[in-house]
C-alpha cells in the first residue's frame, strides 16, 4: 500500500504561528459543539436565559467562521506561505480573527443579531479580506498548477460570498426581513462559502498532497469550467424556495450533474495517488484524511440525486435533510479533510488522546448523520417520525464536545519535530513511501 508521509520543513514557523492557529480553531470547534448540544437539549428539557435562535446563530457563526475558516486557512498558510518575514502579518490576521470570533461567541447567545454581534461579525469579515489580500500575494503564480488554481478560486469565492452579507442590511431596512431577497442574500453567502470557498480550498489541498514536483495532476480545461458552472447553477435550488419552477429545478439538475463529473475528474487521480486502489491507508493521519476524502465524494453523490425534482424539493423542505447535508460538508468533509492534513503534517499529534478524540468525533458524526437522515427519510415519505428522535440526537451529540476536549488536550502536548537529514533535502511536496 502507498501512504503519503509528510514532514515539517520549518518547525519554528509551525510552532510560532500554525499550531496556535490550529489550537484556536479546535477551541472554537469545541465551543460550537457545546452550542449545538444546548440546542439539542431545548427539545427534551429547559435552558433558562437563552433563546434557541440565539444559540443557533452562535453555533453557526462560531462553527463556520471559527473552526471551518481557521482550519482551512491554517492548512493553506502552512502549505503555501514559505517566507518567514510574513510571520508577523499572519499573526496580526490570526489575532483579528480570534478576537472577532470570541466577540461573536460571547454576544450571539445573549442578543442574537444586535449591535455587538454585528460589529464583531463585520470585524471578522474585514480580517478575512485582509487574509485574502495577503494570501493571494503569497500564493504566487497559478499557471500550470491545479492545486493553486483551485485554492485561488476558493479565496475569490469567499470574497464573492460576502456580497450576500453586505446586502442583508439594506434589504432588511428597505424591504423587510420577510422579503425573499433577504433569505436569498443569506443563502448566497452560505452557498458560496460551503460549495465555493471551503470545497475549492479542500480540493486544492488534496491535489497538492497528491501531486509531486515532476508529476503534477493535470485535467482537461472543461473540468474547471464545469466546476464553476455547477457552483453557479446549483444556486438555482435556493431560488426555488420562493419561485418553484421546473426551469430552475432543471438548471439545478444540470449543476449537480456537472459537479459530479468535475469531482470525479479531480478526485479519481487524487485518490489513486494518495490511497492506492482506494483502500484504507495504515497511518492514522492518512485514515482521517481518507474519511474526509470519501465524505467529499459522498457530498457530490448525494447532490447528484437532486436531478430528480422530488428529491430536490425535499432537500430544502425537510429540515433534517438540510441539517444533515450542512453537517456532511462542515463536520464531515472539511473537519476530517483539514484534520487529516494537520495530523499528517504533524501540526496535530497522533497521540493516544488525539486518536481517541478523532475516532470518537468520527463516531459522533456517523451516528448523528444516520439519525438525521433517517428522520428526514421518514418525514419525506410520510411514514411518521423516528422514535425518541430528540433524545437520540442529543445523546449522540454529547460525543462531540468530549471528543474535541481530547483532541484539544492532545494539541497542547505536541512538541517540535526536527526533520531528519533525508527529509530536509525534500521539497514541501508529498514524499510517497511504499
Amino acid at each position: 500500500m502507498q501512504n503519503a508521509r509528510f514532514t515539517i520543513n520549518d518547525g519554528l514557523f509551525a510552532e510560532k504561528l500554525i499550531r496556535p492557529w490550529v489550537r484556536w480553531a479546535i477551541f472554537f470547534f469545541l465551543m460550537a459543539s457545546f452550542f449545538g448540544l444546548f440546542m439539542r437539549y431545548f427539545f427534551i428539557g429547559d435552558i433558562p436565559y437563552f433563546e434557541y435562535k440565539n444559540l443557533l446563530h452562535a453555533h453557526s457563526h462560531v462553527a463556520l467562521l471559527g473552526w471551518g475558516y481557521l482550519a482551512i486557512t491554517a492548512c493553506l498558510v502552512f502549505i503555501y506561505v514559505k517566507n518567514q518575514a510574513r510571520l508577523k502579518t499572519y499573526k496580526v490576521l490570526l489575532f483579528g480573527n480570534v478576537l472577532s470570533t470570541i466577540g461573536m461567541m460571547l454576544s450571539f447567545p445573549f442578543q442574537g443579531y444586535g449591535l455587538y454581534s454585528i460589529t464583531f461579525s463585520t470585524l471578522q469579515l474585514l480580517f478575512s479580506y485582509g487574509f485574502a489580500y495577503h494570501f493571494l500575494k503569497d500564493l504566487g503564480a497559478t499557471k500550470g498548477r491545479l492545486d493553486k488554481t483551485l485554492v485561488k478560486y476558493g479565496v475569490w469565492w469567499m470574497i464573492l460570498s460576502t456580497l450576500g452579507l453586505w446586502a442583508i442590511a439594506p434589504i432588511g431596512a428597505i424591504l423587510g426581513k420577510l422579503h425573499p431577497f433577504y433569505t436569498l442574500s443569506v443563502q448566497w453567502f452560505l452557498h458560496f462559502q460551503f460549495n465555493g470557498w471551503f470545497i475549492y480550498a479542500l480540493l486544492g489541498i488534496l491535489v497538492h498532497l497528491a501531486q509531486r514536483k515532476n508529476n503534477p495532476i493535470l485535467i482537461n480545461p472543461w473540468v474547471m469550467r464545469s466546476l464553476h458552472l455547477s457552483l453557479l447553477f446549483t444556486y438555482a435550488l435556493t431560488i426555488t424556495w420562493h419561485l418553484p419552477t421546473e426551469g430552475l429545478l432543471t438548471i439545478n439538475a444540470i449543476g449537480v450533474g456537472l459537479q459530479f463529473l468535475a469531482f470525479l475528474a479531480i478526485l479519481y487521480p487524487v485518490g489513486k495517488r494518495l490511497f492506492l486502489s482506494f483502500l484504507p491507508p495504515s497511518g492514522f493521519g492518512e485514515k482521517i484524511l481518507y474519511a474526509g476524502f470519501l465524505l467529499l465524494g459522498l457530498k457530490a453523490l448525494i447532490q447528484l440525486s437532486l436531478v430528480f425534482h422530488d428529491a430536490a424539493a425535499a432537500s430544502h423542505e425537510v429540515r433534517s435533510f438540510v441539517i444533515g447535508f450542512i453537517h456532511l460538508i462542515m463536520l464531515g468533509a472539511i473537519s476530517f479533510g483539514a484534520g487529516g492534513v494537520l495530523l499528517m503534517k504533524n501540526i496535530l499529534p497522533s497521540s493516544v488522546e488525539s486518536k481517541w478524540g478523532w475516532n470518537m468525533l468520527l463516531t459522533a458524526f456517523v451516528l448523528s448523520e444516520l439519525i438525521l437522515f433517517a428522520q428526514g427519510l421518514l418525514q419525506w415519505q410520510k411514514w411518521g417520525a423516528l422514535s425518541y428522535y430528540h433524545d437520540l440526537i442529543f445523546y449522540a451529540s454529547i460525543l462531540f464536545p468530549v471528543s474535541l476536549l481530547l483532541i484539544g488536550l492532545g494539541s497542547l502536548r505536541i512538541k517540535i519535530s526536527k526533520p531528519t537529514p533525508l527529509a530536509s533535502t525534500k521539497t514541501e511536496e508529498a514524499v510517497l513511501v511504499h
